[in-house]
């Protein structure tokens, strides 16, 4: 794994126990962990959760500008499911963008949970079948439409409603 995701998760590890473990927020059920960080394009992405949040995060490549990484940027990247607006950010000296899936996680009753939602973010981000029909899905009261290229949203939604593939 690139030494650069074990010091950011070093450093969200820290931020927890100094600064969010008291805050409402702060779900003590989960730990920080990087989740599927892989290549792509050049660059290293994956999931990153913490008790307070769950990210995507995108490592910059060799080849990137380092200043399109950093605090206050803001750029939009394409992935097989679609596009997604990142913001940069710098933590331990480590310049990456983020995308929000949870700006809260208070609803993971476990870190199991959390991390099979994270995997599942993943492999339908990187979903190259872009040319199926729009899914329907019953959960709840009503109906649900996924479009063929996912927002944020609906990508986020679809992994929240798909049946669960171990039973």
């Amino acid at each position: 794994m690139d030494a650069r995701i074990d010091t950011l998760a070093e450093a969200y590890r820290g931020i927890g126990e100094q600064k969010m473990k008291d805050l409402p927020i702060f779900n003590a059920r989960l730990r920080v962990e990087a989740v599927g960080f892989r290549d792509w394009q050049g660059r290293t992405v994956g999931v990153m959760i913490s008790p307070w949040f769950m990210n995507l995060v995108l490592l910059a490549g060799p080849d990137d500008d380092v200043e399109a990484f950093t605090q206050g940027a803001s750029s939009d990247w394409d992935f097989p499911a679609g596009n997604y607006e990142f913001h940069g950010a710098e933590l331990a000296g480590i310049p990456h963008l983020t995308a929000a899936l949870f700006s809260t996680v208070s609803d993971f009753p476990d870190q199991q949970t959390a991390r099979s939602v994270a995997e599942a973010v993943l492999d339908r981000l990187f979903d190259e079948d872009t040319t199926r029909a729009p899914e329907r899905s019953r959960k709840g009261v009503g109906d649900v439409l996924f479009e063929d290229r996912l927002s944020r949203r609906s990508l986020l939604r679809r992994v929240m409603l798909m049946p669960d593939q171990e039973g």
